[in-house]
């Protein structure tokens, strides 16, 4: 394809929320939007994720990345996403009853009252705990795979050339999010500071480091199941706690020419809660997570939208700026009613077909639409 021809293109970049399980809405989305990308419909420049949003968008870039004697496109990410995801749910007869136990737990904590006494908190332990780690040492004998529990595990057995990974010819941008506990800022993992560090950062509280599995195993550390991840310097949790996922640095430190023009969120907590307010256990619990899984995201989406704002305000003294379109891909509003907190933990084959089966047919309709019968945030967020 030649230089004019790629001009053309629309520079599109993909924003993934974590949401545990519920990121198999992601898995299918994702799959769609890569089958247009091979069909050179618009240009793949970036993806973002956090959480298992983190891993979905790490997949579908490693698929794409160049590497040593293997150049990357777009089906081998497709294939390496659908892969890795039907790995991460439960395989043997041992995963499957322990993920309908965990499962179970979490629905007794959206119950109005104890049962036998405890509800889920009940259940916990500390991660680093010797009791913790004597259970986790038995796993593998009782025929349950090390890469189930153990993430880092996984990445490395779902990324085994990445070492081999050319990043200086690597064109898609990839962007994960966690949060650094001892100091509380929000650190971003960008394969963009593996090809030019960054220098010093101007806010303290925001911290951007070259990427690496480690860092999406932090993005995917809940401090109740899993320990504390130590690397780039710092210690790391969730990023749901900072940037779900994170989107500003697509427009900062590169020039015009390559930010995006558009940016899609594969949104996965849904924005609304359908009246009237929630009141039981289970439906505080379930609007909670959802809030706090949107809430970080808005501020950097209103952020752009302000900018776009001064950009046409502004136009000799924003040259060096361009606006962006900001859209939402989002489940059905059956679908988003229906799922509550508790199944973002359920790791069972048939439920995340359910919802990787819906993102596919929700993005092949978004997609056959686009770009002129598609919304704009922030009203695209919303169910009719």
């Amino acid at each position: 394809m030649g230089s004019t021809e790629k001009q053309t293109l629309t520079k599109v970049a993909v924003g993934c929320q974590g949401g545990g399980m519920h990121a198999a809405f992601a898995v299918g989305v994702l799959t769609e939007i890569l089958k247009d990308v091979d069909k050179k419909k618009f240009e793949l420049v970036g993806l973002s994720g956090t959480s298992a949003g983190a891993l979905c968008t790490l997949m579908a870039w490693y698929g794409l990345a160049p590497k040593k004697n293997n150049p990357g496109s777009p089906q081998q990410a497709i294939d390496a996403l659908n892969d890795t995801w039907n790995a991460f749910t439960a395989e043997t007869l041992t995963e499957n009853v322990l993920n309908q136990l965990s499962y179970y737990a979490f629905r007794l904590q959206e119950q109005e009252s104890p049962v036998l006494g405890v509800n889920a908190s009940g259940f916990g332990m500390s991660p680093s705990s010797i009791i913790s780690k004597t259970v986790t040492a038995l796993l593998p004998r009782l025929n349950v795979r090390r890469e189930y529990f153990d993430l880092k595990d996984f990445l490395r057995r779902a990324c085994p050339d990445f070492t081999t990974i050319e990043w200086p010819k690597v064109k898609t941008r990839l962007l994960v999010g966690a949060t650094e506990i001892l100091q509380g800022c929000e650190t971003v993992f960008d394969s963009n500071a593996n090809v030019k560090p960054p220098g010093p950062a101007s806010n303290p509280w925001r911290m951007r480091v070259p990427f690496s599995l480690e860092g999406v195993a932090a993005s995917g550390t809940l401090p109740e199941f899993s320990e504390t991840v130590s690397t780039a310097g710092g210690y790391y949790w969730d990023g749901l706690y900072s940037q779900n996922p994170p989107v500003r640095q697509f427009f900062a430190d590169v020039p015009k020419e390559d930010t995006p023009d558009e940016l899609w969120i594969l949104r996965i907590n849904p924005q609304q809660w359908p009246p009237p307010a929630p009141t039981s256990r289970g439906d505080i619990v379930d609007r909670e997570n959802e809030m706090a899984g949107n809430l970080s995201l808005n501020k950097e989406l209103d952020f752009l939208l302000t900018v776009n704002d001064m950009i046409t305000a502004y136009g000799p003294v924003a040259k060096d700026y361009k606006p962006v379109t900001v859209r939402t891909i989002k489940m059905t509003q059956t679908t988003a009613d229906a799922l509550r907190y508790s199944s973002k933990f359920d790791r069972s084959r048939a439920f995340t077909d359910q919802l990787r089966n819906e993102g596919r047919l929700v993005a092949r309709d978004w997609l056959n639409r686009w770009p002129h019968d598609v919304g704009k945030w922030p009203a695209d967020a919303a169910y009719p």
